[in-house]
């Protein structure tokens, strides 16, 4: 159920792409609601999960600097920039997108390990925040590789091969039947690439990084949303 909600928030964020323009308010306040969802959740049950974990910090500051890394490699793609240029396919940036959907995909498949011995992170939360989150980004790669001129077929392949990241996450999540401890870790990783994620969204889809009304809207409604899920 996890992969097939993953996959369909990556397609219905491609087809959106045919008829929502990134450079249209209504597309940058998508945005930031899914970034204010996505904070709502970070701030409200998963950083206090992660924290249990004496060196939970620690891993939340090594997933914040993956994600910076890969900001380099993707152009931040994964938080709503888009760099389109004629007959140039943006492969670094689709690669480092695709590292990071994998990364944030791989707790979703082990929260039945917390849940064994007690504890429970919040896995609706999470999903539903990385999905909302996925929608948007999935309407930045589809533009941008229509943008570099490929053909439908091979614009499908790139969104398919997106939404098939943080399945396959999952999978190997699940897979690798990991220990409480190592769970944690790959949490607070994940956690970090969100954390980071969400805060640019936040401060970067405004013009002059200011808030209008709308905006603090959208953001406010994100964030009681997400509060509604646990």
């Amino acid at each position: 159920m996890i992969s097939v909600i993953l996959f369909l928030a990556v397609t219905v964020g491609g087809l959106a792409s045919y008829v929502i323009n990134t450079n249209s308010a209504f597309f940058k306040l998508t945005l930031a609601f899914s970034g204010a969802f996505l904070f709502g959740t970070l701030m409200t049950h998963l950083l206090p999960e992660v924290f249990v974990n004496k060196n939970g910090g620690l891993w939340v500051l090594l997933g914040f600097g993956i994600q910076l890394l890969l900001d380099f490699i993707s152009k931040g793609l994964e938080h709503g920039h888009l760099h389109t240029h004629e007959s140039k396919i943006p492969v670094l940036p689709l690669v480092g997108l695709f590292v990071h959907a994998f990364i944030e995909g791989m707790p979703l498949g082990l929260d039945n390990i917390m849940h064994d011995h007690g504890h429970d992170h919040g896995a609706n939360g999470l999903l539903w925040s990385v999905a909302l989150h996925k929608v948007p980004i999935a309407l930045l790669v589809a533009t941008a590789l229509r943008s570099a001129g490929l053909k439908a077929w091979q614009v499908i392949l790139g969104i398919v091969l997106f939404a098939l990241s943080s399945p396959l996450g999952n999978i190997v999540g699940v897979g690798l039947e990991l220990d409480p401890a190592t769970f944690s870790s790959i949490l607070g990783i994940a956690t970090g690439l969100l954390l980071h994620v969400s805060t640019t969204i936040l401060f970067e889809s405004a013009a002059n990084h200011q808030f209008n009304a709308m905006k603090m809207l959208v953001v406010a409604v994100g964030i009681v949303f997400s509060l509604l899920l646990f």
